[in-house]
């Protein structure tokens, strides 16, 4: 199940349904763009805990049982150029509190039928300015990083439940527009990434969300795994 097809969401659920698995993404109809045919949806506007809920529960119920859940869910206002003085309360909480609060609800909506099947995998994607900060882009900085914190807790919670939850994080390119994506990899790193690129969602991240549903994985849980090709280098 992947929630949200921001940034490279909709890649990720692309290339792991083209890899076999079944995909259901649940989010706005408008986040739906760029999605292959052979990806289910179930519309959610994921903006109140009972509407996420219910969302997540549908969702369960198409796929029988859910092995990995991969959150990939940022509205326009975190990817957009912001002054942060200028932002209202309003527009703060909205956005920021507003999506740590979707993430919050789908794990909690998630976690018992993940540990009555036994386990699973939780994979939040962000951008890798969380761990670097960005100017202009606080808001999206601040989320990323508050996922990033929500991952390491919750991985810690359920561990003996059979139930890992890892960071993917990602280029920012991915997630901006190119202007402001090359911006912010000038910002982040003194040189170009040593793949020569920012990734592909469906060819060079979906198969590492695989790798982290696999059972092979099971003893990797509250890490954060970099995979921009080779740019940030902090860790």
């Amino acid at each position: 199940m992947v929630a949200g097809a921001s940034g490279p969401g909709a890649g990720i659920a692309n290339g792991l349904a083209a890899r076999g698995a079944e995909v259901v993404v649940v989010g706005p109809a408008a986040s739906e763009k760029g999605l292959d045919s052979g990806v289910s949806r179930v519309v959610c506007s994921l903006a109140t805990e009972p509407e996420v809920t219910a969302a997540m529960a549908s969702a369960v119920d198409r796929l029988g049982s859910v092995d990995q859940f991969v959150y990939s869910w940022y509205p326009e206002q975190l990817t957009a150029k912001t002054t942060f003085t200028e932002l209202t309360e309003d527009q703060w909480a909205t956005a920021c509190e507003g999506t740590l609060g979707t993430a919050w609800w789908s794990v909690r909506a998630l976690i018992r039928p993940m540990k009555a099947a036994g386990g699973g995998s939780m994979v939040f994607v962000v951008p890798t300015v969380g761990m670097s900060g960005a100017a202009n882009f606080v808001m999206l900085s601040t989320v990323a990083e508050g996922l990033r914190m929500l991952a390491k807790g919750c991985g810690r919670c359920w561990g003996a439940d059979g139930v890992i939850v890892n960071t993917l994080a990602t280029s920012p390119g991915l997630w901006v527009d190119v202007e402001h994506g090359n911006r912010l990899l000038r910002e982040i790193s003194l040189s170009v990434p040593a793949m020569g690129r920012v990734g592909d969602p469906a060819e060079d991240l979906a198969p590492l969300v695989g790798l982290l549903g696999a059972d092979d994985a099971h003893f990797l849980t509250s890490s954060t795994l970099v995979a921009d090709g080779g740019l940030w280098m902090g860790l």
